[in-house]
């Protein structure tokens, strides 16, 4: 018996037609691993559906593997991206030509590739993986030079302005005021050793302020 085979249009493996499925958005087929259904019951890939979840944002089709192609420059001049990575970069289905022929992967000035700096150097049809080489370093913004002064402020001044006087700290005064307690505190505690010991409320209703007890019985 005969098994008739054919290629999933998203991970590229071949497996037999009875594995396989056609989507119902794009009409290309897929394996039973990259297809979903909806909510009415129709085939999906994972490709559409992701589209549908999250619509794509405003701009160029290709204009995330652009910005994934300048991330790339900073760190590496050579990126082999499977054909079915790059779909996935950009969240849509590739034309049928970028599979089946080489010659749409041209390094025109149109292409987002050569637009940010990176060339095709190869494309393998039966691998189904593009060899991107950057041939110009990605352009770093820099930061705008200050507007030039006018000559009234490139004159020196005559007489010049008087330094503001640095005002301490509340962090500086707090300290110095703890160390003006500590420092009353010792003066304070020195004079009450060097002095009389205060008599008790006791001692002073017992005796006169004159009399001292005696100590023998």
């Amino acid at each position: 018996m005969l098994l008739l085979k054919d290629e999933c249009a998203l991970c590229g493996r071949v497996v037999s037609s009875s594995y396989l499925r056609r989507c119902s958005k794009c009409g290309r087929l897929y394996c039973l691993q990259c297809i979903t259904f909806t909510k009415e019951g129709y085939v999906i890939c994972l490709n559409c559906a992701r589209r549908e979840v999250s619509p794509r944002r405003l701009g160029l089709k290709y204009s995330p593997l652009s910005r994934y192609l300048l991330r790339r420059g900073r760190f590496t001049e050579r990126v082999v991206l499977p054909i079915s990575e790059i779909e996935g970069i950009i969240s849509d289905n590739l034309p049928l030509n970028a599979s089946r022929d080489s010659k749409w992967w041209s390094n025109t000035s149109g292409r987002p590739w050569a637009a940010v700096g990176w060339h095709v150097e190869s494309v393998d049809l039966n691998n189904r993986t593009v060899t991107f080489i950057r041939v110009a370093k990605p352009e770093v913004k820099r930061r705008k030079k200050e507007s030039q002064k006018t000559e009234f402020f490139k004159r020196p001044l005559r007489f010049p302005l008087p330094k503001r006087p640095m005002l301490p700290s509340k962090t500086r005064i707090a300290k110095a005021q703890a160390r003006a307690r500590n420092i009353e505190r010792q003066r304070l505690m020195t004079q009450q050793q060097r002095g009389k010991v205060p008599k008790s409320a006791y001692e002073k209703r017992l005796f006169k302020p004159d009399a001292k007890p005696s100590t023998s019985d």
